[in-house]
């Protein structure tokens, strides 16, 4: 019988057993690795058949820069779905964040509003964390009263209202409406953020020891494995994450609004989903949930070109994340469903 150790932290899990073997045909197999980005390609040449407009650099541009609050969103939703629970309050975050940014502004100037809003993102992060690890509250019920509280001080603070910000603010505002050549600059901060968290999740100690609290939270324990504070900290770069996408939405519009976030949420969840389908990985991963972002977004900025009413567009969002689901559960068949949360 085949034995293998891997080691997590100071400590050491061992796993005996039969190497697991790749088993069906190659068809499958190649679907199973390649089958989302085929998918992803195949419905982009679908909408350059259908519409002149859509396969050309302005298009991409805009679609790129449409995804940019949900794709920060959905980032930083992965690192709590990799550590094995949900963030319902990462839209709201969003809308928060950004209200802070716009209150701050004419206080502290624009910098320190950053921070303060990049400190505000984390502190519910932290909160969310705390109470689903040491309060052993579910993730679930704990972000879902959290998006309720977060709804209420962003009605409180704004009475309805929305608040500018004075356009006399041009460094700031270079934020989310500068151009560096043909490329907007929150683009260029959509793409290098998302590529440090890759990084963070791929290359270092946090992001394996995050997957290894989602994988098996006891055997992580067992090994040395501090869970709670791995698992917190994935809370807090959701609400870094979220925090970053409200400053760039304060920036773009110049102003901050008091409803509106709740939107980013579904999208969230449905690009790390599909994500978690690309390469064959059956587990989300920040590669995937940038591709899953674009997809949805691709997809709606062709079905506009093509004509599609406003509520097929909803309809696609929904419908995208249960077959994400269900190639996730396809592509992990071989494990025995015991979650039903």
């Amino acid at each position: 019988m085949a034995q293998s150790t891997a080691e997590i932290g100071s400590g050491t899990v061992a796993m005996q057993g039969k190497p697991k073997q790749d088993r069906g045909s190659p068809l499958v197999n190649f679907l199973r690795r390649w089958g989302t980005i085929v998918v992803i390609v195949a419905t982009g040449i679908g909408f350059a058949l259908a519409s002149p407009w859509f396969l050309t650099l302005s298009n991409f541009n805009n679609i790129l820069f449409s995804m940019i609050v949900s794709c920060l969103v959905s980032v930083g939703l992965t690192f709590v779905v990799v550590g094995g629970s949900f963030d319902l309050s990462v839209g709201l975050t969003v809308t928060t964040t950004s209200i802070v940014t716009a209150f701050l502004i004419p206080i502290v100037g624009p910098w320190l509003a950053i921070v303060g809003a990049l400190f505000v993102g984390a502190f519910i992060g932290l909160l969310n964390g705390f109470l689903v690890t040491y309060g052993r509250l579910s993730g679930i019920v704990v972000t879902l009263g959290m998006m309720f509280v977060l709804g209420g001080i962003n009605i409180f603070l704004t009475d309805g209202y929305q608040i500018a910000v004075d356009y006399k603010e041009t460094a700031f505002a270079f934020i989310g409406q500068g151009k560096i050549g043909f490329v907007a600059f929150p683009v260029l901060i959509l793409l290098a953020v998302v590529a440090l968290m890759h990084v963070v999740s791929t290359r270092t100690k946090p992001g394996h020891y995050i997957a290894a609290v989602g994988d098996n939270p006891m055997a992580a324990y067992y090994s040395g494995v501090k869970v709670y504070h791995w698992l917190i900290l994935a809370f807090i770069l959701a609400g870094v994450m979220s925090s970053i996408g409200g400053i760039i939405l304060t920036s773009v519009s110049s102003s901050a609004q008091p409803v509106g976030g709740e939107g980013y949420l579904l999208e969230a969840f449905a690009a790390v989903f599909l994500g978690a389908t690309v390469l064959g990985k059956g587990k989300p991963h920040v590669f995937g949930t940038l591709l899953g972002v674009f997809f949805i977004y691709m997809v709606n900025s062709g079905m506009s070109m093509v004509g599609f009413p406003f509520a097929a567009r909803q309809l696609f969002s929904g419908l995208i994340l249960i077959l994400a689901v269900g190639a996730n559960a396809m592509l992990n068949r071989e494990e025995i469903h015991l979650k039903f949360i």
